[in-house]
């Protein structure tokens, strides 16, 4: 199976120079959280930019201090396990396809198992995928803390539990980003300049710098996560998960026990072992 059986050709694309407003203004338009990003008037690749680029750094407004420079590519003639073996070794979602220079498509991590596992019969149970320690939240937390747990457990979703430690519905980070804020003021910073050749902390000038700041409502993060969750049982077939993701078109499914208890969670990241495993 080559690239080209899977790649999505119709990619957009962000333009340098642009900002955040522009990136956060696309991901509105197009429903999708990262582009490839070209030379202005031109496809030539140059970057690669994400929602989590944004939420991970707030204090930028400029698409090219945002983006992964020199980002890894592939080719429509390349083999599938290519992507597959680039994804899991370099931990990325998406990889522009190229031709020279220039973009021609893109290949994601959901085309791979959507477009490619999830045409296979592949009946090998999703449990040994499932990942078993997982971030969970309070439904009645604030987003702002939601997001800050989110950041340090370096998640990209959250199970989120009612009163009675149930599960009640899912969080990710792509529900916060639809939320959140960023809004620019100059503050002081903490270097002063006593003169242009002399800097110190204890000086009089005041240096002013440019700081954003991610702002949410003051929502909990009940009001705004998916509460009809849709899951798996942990013995269903690989293949037949992997129909389910494209289907809801989800990058993660809770799991749960024959009985019925939550007992982890499958990413569409991990199903990359057994696609590398079955697809040919």
């Amino acid at each position: 199976m080559k690239i080209k059986d899977i790649v999505t050709s119709e990619v957009t694309c962000v333009e340098v120079p642009s900002n955040r407003s522009d990136v956060l203004a696309l991901i509105e338009k197009t429903g999708h959280y990262g582009f490839p990003v070209v030379k202005k008037g031109s496809k030539q690749l140059v970057g690669v930019v994400t929602k989590r680029d944004l939420l991970k750094s707030p204090d930028e407004n400029q698409t090219a201090l945002l983006m992964t420079r020199n980002p890894v590519t592939v080719s429509a003639e390349d083999d599938v396990k290519k992507a597959i073996n680039i994804a899991i070794e370099k931990n990325i979602r998406r990889l522009p396809v190229v031709q020279g220079e220039d973009v021609i498509g893109i290949v994601t991590v959901a085309d791979i198992i959507h477009k490619a596992l999830g045409r296979l019969e592949v009946n090998d149970p999703v449990k040994p995928y499932v990942k078993r320690v997982l971030p969970a939240i309070w439904e009645k937390t604030p987003l702002k803390v939601a997001y800050d747990v989110m950041r340090l457990a370096d998640a990209r979703s959250m199970t989120v539990l009612n009163d009675e430690g149930r599960l009640s519905g899912i969080v990710t980070d792509e529900d916060l980003i639809k939320f959140g804020d960023v809004t620019f003021k100059d503050r002081p910073a903490d270097i002063k300049a006593s003169s242009e050749s002399d800097w110190d902390w204890d000086s009089v000038a005041v240096l002013l710098i440019g700081k954003g700041e991610l702002t949410f409502p003051n929502s909990t993060v009940g009001e705004v996560m998916t509460k009809e969750v849709v899951s798996v049982n942990e013995l269903m077939p690989i293949g037949e998960c992997a129909r389910r993701m494209r289907k809801n078109n989800l990058d993660q499914l809770p799991v749960l026990s024959a009985q019925g208890n939550l007992v982890g969670m499958v990413y569409d990241v991990a199903l990359l072992t057994a696609a590398l495993k079955h697809v040919s």
